[in-house]
């Protein structure tokens, strides 16, 4: 029996990528990206999409699919989003599989460090939640020095709004409520 799937579409800051939010669902518990079409065999839905040419990679959370093309020699979103919808519906539709048991889940790296636990804290409560709204997620990488190293994935991945992001919103944050963190910067996985 097919499930009867609503499935909308929403833009987000980054001009690369468009977030597929499924209405009456949930799709996964926790956040996972895949980079590559080796990477998503743990995700026929995942896989499924990143056999387009143009995409580069995929983040499956919650009740949505972020999906970002390639920067380069991309087509236009109103030429593919009928192609990526279709995708999507048809396989939420089919009951299709979405992971397969022993995918890694996107989380932070662990750490004994009270300043790096308090830090992950406040991305949880304040920063994640917003990046997962416009199709992302910002990750704890690594803290040394004063410097704090979060990694950006799916809508967050090359967006031309991500120094903002972390300038503005992230270090502020952190800064304010531990000290010995002088500085918050990004690197691209």
């Amino acid at each position: 029996m097919k499930r009867q799937v609503n499935l909308h579409i929403e833009g987000v800051p980054n001009p690369n990528a468009m977030k597929f939010v499924l209405e009456n669902g949930l799709l996964t518990e926790k956040p996972y990206e895949f980079k590559t079409y080796q990477e998503a065999s743990v995700s026929p839905l995942a896989q499924k999409i990143m056999t387009l040419r143009y995409v580069d990679r995929v983040l499956l959370n919650k009740n949505y699919v972020t999906v970002v093309k390639s920067v380069k020699n991309s087509p236009e979103w109103n030429n593919v989003l009928f192609e990526i919808r279709a995708i999507i519906s048809q396989h939420l539709e089919n009951n299709d599989a979405i992971l397969y048991v022993g995918s890694e889940v996107l989380d932070h790296i662990k750490s004994d460090d009270i300043a790096v636990e308090m830090a992950i804290d406040l991305m949880n409560k304040f920063i994640r939640p917003a990046a997962q709204e416009d199709g992302g997620d910002i990750i704890f990488e690594k803290y040394e020095n004063g410097i704090l190293t979060v990694s950006m994935h799916g809508a967050c991945h090359q967006c031309p709004h991500i120094m903002t992001t972390i300038k503005q919103g992230l270090e502020p944050v952190i800064k304010g409520m531990i000290p010995e963190v002088k500085e918050v910067k990004p690197i691209l996985v």
